[in-house]
């Protein structure tokens, strides 16, 4: 940040080096650096694998205690409060391909499992899926509301009631539908009854959360016009309805088009993702 106030934007990184030999810093390098971040997040959550927690609780621990969250501006936490090792290891400017990697990763763990779950058996556990994640949500979210009035005259002071009311329940309310999954998978309930009716009811609870978060910023007015989160709200509406009727014949076509055993052509793989 600029001492004018304007925004300074950190310099491009390479993404390698020419190596130790020639003089070069490898931290300097984006595909070095990364490689590194992972290696420190790995072995850290190696040392957590006693607690006998499924693997993504080890992630979350390692983030709060290895990690910088800059973007989210909580400020340096354990390791992060050392500036050396946060300048060192976890730049600014390397938080972009670290968190472009990340949302890969998870666009491809996403799309394995979508491999395995069969939509019919989905259909099956309908009611009593959206009897929990209405269960599931409505607590969650009368509790958060009744937070918001006990932080009325403390972190609320010169908000707007109504949005910050819905805030706080659906920040309570709100399921993490990656990481749950990632927990059904690891302890192979994915294809299982329980499973399947945990998903259904998580994706219902998100669903309905981002409903009401669209709300709350139509609320607050601030910043941006209220038919921003109207816009919003209707090309999430809009891509669901995509994905239900259009691109299941779409991909029904390619499958057809690629014969089994064949080498696929990489124009429908590149549809796919």
């Amino acid at each position: 940040m600029a001492s004018n106030g304007t925004i300074k934007c950190a310099a491009p990184m390479k993404a390698t080096s020419n190596g130790v030999f020639q003089g070069d810093d490898p931290l300097d390098y984006a595909l070095p650096l990364l490689i590194l971040q992972i290696c420190l997040v790995v072995v850290l959550t190696y040392f957590l694998r006693p607690l006998r927690q499924p693997r993504v609780v080890a992630d979350i621990i390692v983030s709060v205690l290895a990690l910088f969250f800059w973007r989210n501006n909580l400020g340096p936490s354990v390791l992060g409060r050392n500036e050396k090792y946060l300048i060192t290891i976890f730049p600014e400017r390397s938080l972009t391909v670290l968190d472009t990697v990340a949302n890969l990763g998870l666009l491809f763990f996403l799309f394995l499992v979508g491999l395995e779950i069969n939509p019919a058996s989905l259909r099956r556990t309908g009611k009593a899926a959206l009897s929990i994640a209405l269960a599931g949500i409505t607590l969650p979210f009368t509790l958060g509301i009744g937070t918001s009035f006990v932080f009325r005259a403390t972190i609320s002071t010169g908000v707007s009631q109504a949005p910050f009311l819905i805030f706080m329940g659906v920040a309570l309310s709100i399921t993490a539908f990656p990481v749950l999954v990632r927990i059904l998978a690891e302890l192979k309930l994915l294809t299982t009854d329980v499973g399947r009716m945990a998903m259904f009811a998580a994706a219902v609870n998100d669903v309905a959360a981002w409903v009401l978060l669209a709300l709350a910023i139509a609320l607050s007015g601030t910043g941006h016009s209220p038919l921003l989160a109207m816009w919003v709200f209707l090309c999430g509406s809009g891509f669901i309805i995509l994905c239900i009727f259009v691109a299941p014949p779409v991909f029904k076509w390619m499958s057809q088009r690629c014969p089994e055993g064949q080498q696929v052509d990489e124009v429908y793989i590149c549809a796919t993702f």
